[in-house]
């Protein structure tokens, strides 16, 4: 039994032991420890106590006893008598703001500078002496050129402003037709009013009133893109249960599209052939090493580069007086030349009237054949789709069933192509959406891999035979 009250006082002194704190080290011989083991709590009781003796204006001892006494001369009967509380509620008097009480001073201290800078008023500024003559003078009617200057200046400005034009507001109301010529009046409302025969402001004034005025739009808005159906009638081959010959016309427009494909897909690789031939490894380096090794051979003489023979450039003599006078002459006659040229086509013209008629003739009549087949092309660019994006508009496969696939009932028809496609290929073919394609293509970017701090081994130090070579960085 001892035994054992040995061993657990034992074990709770060694827990105890445990559970103290080590006292923490200070070194005492630096300033940053004055704070910690110096006790400074009195002297600063000592400062507080100072500080709010100086608030209240003086130390208690140095006070007259009537500022901190008040003698009780009244006896009891002087004393008024509590009335009974009423019922009335007192009105609680309103004191002074907070916002104002909070800027009054709180403190008696004294200011320590006597002769504190402050922002002077203007009648203190200047020597007091000199602005006693001036309203001397000002008041006698003398007034220095200066002030006359800058006075007349500022009537100028005065004027001037006055006579300034006034920037004009940005419009908020528009009563008039924006796609218009300027001025025009907005006459689109309501047709009963705008049929009846009234000025323009009483039928805007009208139509607004009752509500129906409708402001005009940009012709554009109602420009149509295509003259294509929004719903277009199929084929009567693609009818559950069609007749012969309709049902071969869907077969033949089918086939011909098929075969216009295959032959496309022979003509790409006839052309791309020689590009996609496969060549054999070893050839390939063959073909490589000699590409590399042109022109590195021993046997290979260097060519001799001959010099060529530049020929001698004789110096240029300069022109003689004759020479120059004959130059001149040459010049004027080359010129007179021309000029008779261009009078007697001029003359010439007068003859051919009738053939430059002709030739007028004609050309406005090739202007006009132009015109009507340019006309011609847009109209039928209006049933072609147009090319909004980057990507062509590609028309979907003909839907037909072959002729054992047709079983004459809507129950036992094989369904060719998609609701949703077919609406959606027709909204690509009127230029309402731009033709797109499917995105396949996933974009996976390669994750940024670092060494963490803590993971990484400190430069510098030598971890095992690796590093006998490296030197410490300093």
């Amino acid at each position: 039994m001892a035994t054992s009250t040995l061993g657990a006082a034992w074990l709770v002194d060694e827990s105890d032991k445990l559970n103290k704190k080590k006292p923490k080290r200070i070194v005492k011989h630096k300033k940053k420890a004055w704070r910690v083991t110096s006790n400074v709590e009195d002297v600063e009781r000592f400062l507080e106590s100072k500080r709010l003796d100086e608030r209240l204006g003086a130390p208690l001892e140095e006070r007259p006893s009537d500022s901190l006494f008040v003698v009780d001369t009244k006896t009891e009967a002087d004393k008024p008598v509590k009335s009974e509380p009423t019922k009335k509620r007192k009105i609680k008097e309103i004191g002074p703001l907070r916002c104002y009480t909070i800027l009054t001073p709180n403190s008696a201290v004294t200011d320590p500078l006597k002769k504190r800078n402050r922002v002077r008023r203007p009648e203190e500024r200047g020597d007091p002496l000199l602005r006693k003559i001036m309203e001397e003078r000002r008041a006698n009617g003398k007034i220095p050129t200066r002030f006359l200057q800058s006075m007349k200046h500022h009537q100028e400005n005065v004027e001037a402003l006055a006579k300034k034009k006034k920037p004009e507001r940005l419009r908020t109301t528009f009563d008039f037709d924006l796609w218009g010529d300027a001025g025009d009046s907005l006459m689109i409302g309501d047709k009963k009013v705008s049929a009846l025969d009234l000025s323009d402001e009483l039928k805007t004034y009208t139509m607004e009133k009752m509500g129906k005025r409708i402001y005009s739009r940009p012709p554009t808005m109602f420009k149509k893109t295509t003259g294509l159906k929004p719903v277009e009638y199929p084929h009567p081959g693609t009818s559950y249960n069609p007749t012969y010959q309709d049902h071969q016309a869907l077969l033949k427009e089918a086939y011909n599209l098929e075969t216009k494909e295959m032959k496309e897909e022979v003509r790409t690789r006839r052309r791309l052939g020689p590009m996609l031939k496969k060549i054999p490894v070893q050839r390939k380096e063959e073909d490589w090493w000699s590409e590399m090794t042109q022109g590195l051979g021993d046997d290979e003489e260097p060519a001799k580069e001959e010099e060529e023979e530049v020929p001698c450039v004789r110096p240029t003599k300069p022109k003689t007086r004759k020479q120059k006078i004959r130059a001149k002459a040459l010049k004027w006659q080359d010129m007179r030349r021309k000029k008779l040229k261009e009078a007697k086509k001029r003359l010439l013209e007068f003859d051919r009237l009738r053939s430059i008629r002709r030739e007028i003739r004609k050309s406005e009549e090739l202007t006009a054949k132009r015109i009507e087949i340019r006309k011609k092309e847009k109209e039928a660019k209006m049933f072609k789709p147009a090319m909004l994006g980057r990507h062509k508009y590609v028309s979907p496969p003909i839907e037909v069933n072959l002729s054992e696939e047709i079983t004459g009932t809507l129950r036992g028809l094989k369904t060719e192509g998609h609701v949703l496609i077919d609406r959606y290929k027709s909204m690509q073919r009127r230029n309402i959406i731009e033709p797109r394609i499917r995105q396949t293509v996933v974009f996976k970017y390669k994750h940024k891999v670092f060494t963490k701090r803590s993971h990484s081994e400190p430069k510098g130090l030598k971890v095992g035979n690796r590093d006998k070579d490296k030197t410490p960085v300093q």
